[in-house]
């Protein structure tokens, strides 16, 4: 089993990486750049032609998706490099440059093919390996150990749909659930896990680990090394340094994988870097035109393909690179022949005309048809403004255990930024997005559902974008300690033996930071215990992953689910009250359930039939309207599992609770009322508590 975990990581990688990076090589791109830029690439051409084939009918899988598209990039790729071997020898001069074009991003990122970029880079990769393999894959119950919080019934339904039926068309997606309204879903995350099954044949629960693990171990790692690389190039150790600091948050990626889970922003959010690098070179003031060109279409694919993943993400690097374009203002009017006070007067102007552009287009999409049900979502405030300002200072988002010392090396960081104003602006961005977690987390009101809406007004997501530059901060906080000890040092030793004592010096404090930050939670015998970031971290994968803990969807009902499908034809639809556990049926083990997701994850509005079927079921022989509901779904059976862990909510008797979900129980009354003496049903099969009817 975990060897075919370990292949599915290694197809992931593949798929992820190898269809963008020919393409861009084919632009003659370097190969460490090709490499570096492809994920976003990819994933906008797996949603393009995805779309495309759910057009024409032709089904999607790894062959279609991946190798046809593949081998299509190689050849152009090499028509490329024999062109450009043509017109250096033609032009019989070495002053050619062979990486015209798009290859001049990694000039200008300090991106070129060079032992030492790669050989930080495999660092990156190794940190990321070590911390995911502690973290994450340790904690998991098997290969095949599955979440089932809220929303991975939705994830695991359409991915399910996508292996079954090869329509990975993100533009109907959310059609797994009878609803009225739009049907589009962000599925760049989906998409790569139905091509890890489609090219491995290993289980859904196998082929979703092998795509978190990817994205924590390999996949933000290295696009954080690409976003450093940007931001501080030349600066080796640096960069180095600040290997150890992207996995250090627990807001991301790791609450992602324990709250909600938040796969589809888990995609969005580890290829989001490479965005915000595109965006600031583009928006740099020394970047040539021909350069910006490149650099433009390069970033719009990119955003298609982080859209495609996850929409909220193009606006987490808006927020962030805004006020790099304010930065780069005056720079723009250094070149004008006029006096200090014009270049003053016009940089005002200009950003005023900038600001008021920003507001033009964020209210144009807050008020847009079809941004409504993101922006009117439901998260209240649950805590006070103190609060949430502890929150930030030790970020500690969203009632998280708070990292003081990575607090502490966060402000070191801005701290530097106001003493090295180079990078001032990354401390306002950090603020920024600061703010509006707090007010996401401590205020209700008309500024927190404009400003905040763009996230679903969610401080997980808030606090998650907060790690980004908090971990530039952090990098720059380790770096100006490392720093600030060495030159102690040389104050303090003799020549002969300061490079020793400074290596050692420095592989402590790198040792004893990661010691702090990562450590576990403990007991004081007698005293109390300590939950630490990551001991909570380790302790919430390990429970929801665990196969002894309570399930939803457990290990009995998946045995009686198997038994059913003995019964049932293949593919038949049956009527299933999904709270009991049944919404995971359809991801997990392919029955066809009509309900394959709880209602937060519904796409628009429930149909006239669903909400028949739901609410009144139960009189199917009294009422013709729920006989022709039913019969419009083509379901003559209704399974019935476990409901004993649900209890009625004594805030709101209206409601029926669990640890996993709740739901009104009007809502579905119509299958919660059925039993073995309900008219219009058969009892089929039985196994405790739970059932298999026939609708006669």
């Amino acid at each position: 089993m975990w060897f075919i975990f370990i292949v599915a990581v290694l197809c992931g990688i593949i798929l992820l990486y190898l269809p963008g990076a020919l393409l861009l090589r084919s632009f003659r791109l370097s190969l460490l750049g090709s490499s570096l830029f492809a994920p976003p690439v990819t994933v906008a051409l797996y949603g393009v032609l995805a779309i495309i084939y759910s057009g024409m009918g032709v089904r999607s899988s790894w062959i279609t998706l991946f190798l046809f598209p593949s081998l299509i990039a190689l050849i152009l790729m090499l028509v490329s490099s024999i062109i450009s071997r043509r017109a250096i020898r033609s032009s019989n001069s070495d002053a050619v440059d062979s990486g015209a074009g798009l290859s001049r991003i990694n000039v200008s990122s300090g991106l070129q093919d060079c032992r030492r970029n790669w050989f930080i880079m495999l660092l990156y990769v190794a940190v990321g390996v070590a911390v995911t393999g502690h973290l994450f894959i340790k904690c998991l119950d098997g290969a095949d150990s599955v979440s089932q919080l809220f929303d991975n019934a939705w994830h695991l339904g359409i991915i399910r749909k996508f292996v079954d039926t090869g329509n990975y068309s993100t533009l109907v997606s959310g059609d797994i659930i009878s609803t009225v309204g739009s049907k589009f879903y962000p599925v760049g995350w989906h998409s790569l896990v139905a091509l890890v099954i489609s090219m491995t044949g290993a289980s859904i629960g196998i082929a979703e680990n092998a795509v978190i693990a990817m994205l924590c171990a390999i996949v933000f790692p290295v696009s954080m090394f690409v976003l450093f690389h940007c931001l501080f190039a030349g600066r080796t150790k640096l960069i180095a340094i600040c290997s150890l600091t992207p996995l250090m948050f627990a807001a991301f990626p790791w609450r992602y994988i324990t709250f909600g889970p938040l796969y589809s922003n888990l995609l969005s959010f580890a290829i989001t870097p490479l965005a915000m690098t595109l965006l600031i070179k583009l928006l740099e003031s020394v970047t040539q035109l021909k350069d910006r060109i490149c650099l433009g279409a390069l970033f719009l694919v990119s955003i298609v393909g982080i859209a495609i993943a996850q929409p909220n993400a193009v606006f987490t690097i808006g927020i962030l690179i805004a006020p790099f374009l304010y930065a780069q203002i005056p720079a723009y009017l250094e070149k004008a022949n006029s006096s200090s006070h014009v270049k003053c007067a016009w940089s005002v102007a200009a950003w005023i005309v900038i600001s008021l552009l920003i507001v033009a287009i964020w209210m144009f999409l807050y008020k847009a048809q079809f941004m409504q049900r993101t922006v009117t979502w439901g998260w209240p405030s649950f805590e006070g403004k103190a609060q949430a300002f502890i929150d930030i200072a030790f970020v500690g988002f969203r009632l998280a255990e708070p990292q003081i010392l990575l607090g502490l090396l966060v402000l070191t960081g801005v701290i530097y930024t106001l003493l090295r104003r180079e990078h001032l602006w990354i401390s306002v961005s950090y603020a920024i997005i600061c703010a509006l977690y707090a007010l996401s987390s401590s205020t209700d009101g008309r500024a927190k559902n404009v400003l905040t809406g763009f996230w679903y007004h969610d401080s997980y997501r808030l606090g998650a974008s907060a790690v980004f530059f908090g971990a530039v901060l952090a990098g720059l906080g380790i770096y100006v300690c490392l720093t600030a000890v060495q030159r102690l040092l040389r104050l303090l030793s003799s020549d002969s033996v300061l490079k020793y004592e400074q290596r050692m010096l420095t592989v402590v404090m790198i040792v004893a930071i990661n010691v702090v930050v990562f450590f576990p939670s403990y007991s004081l015998p007698g005293r109390y215990d300590v939950t630490t970031a990551f001991g909570a971290i380790r302790r919430d994968v390990t429970f929801w992953n665990s196969l002894q803990e309570p399930k939803s969807y457990s290990a009995d009902e998946r045995r009686f689910v198997e038994r059913v499908k003995k019964v049932v034809p293949s593919g038949a639809v049956v009527l299933n009250q999904p709270y009991d556990g049944s919404a995971y049926a359809y991801g997990l083990d392919d029955l066809n359930v009509y309900y394959k997701a709880w209602e937060g994850n519904w796409m628009g509005k429930p149909t006239r039939e669903n909400q028949l079927i739901s609410t009144k079921l139960n009189e199917i022989t009294s009422d013709s309207g729920v006989k022709e509901a039913v019969k419009s779904t083509g379901a003559r059976y209704l399974i019935l599992l476990d409901r004993s862990d649900y209890t009625t909510n004594s805030e709101d008797p209206t409601k029926m609770t669990s640890m996993y979900a709740s739901y009104i129980k009007s809502s579905w009354h119509g299958i919660d009322a059925i039993n073995d003496d309900s008219s219009g049903f058969t009892k089929v099969l039985e196994q405790g508590d739970m059932r298999l009817y026939r609708i006669d």
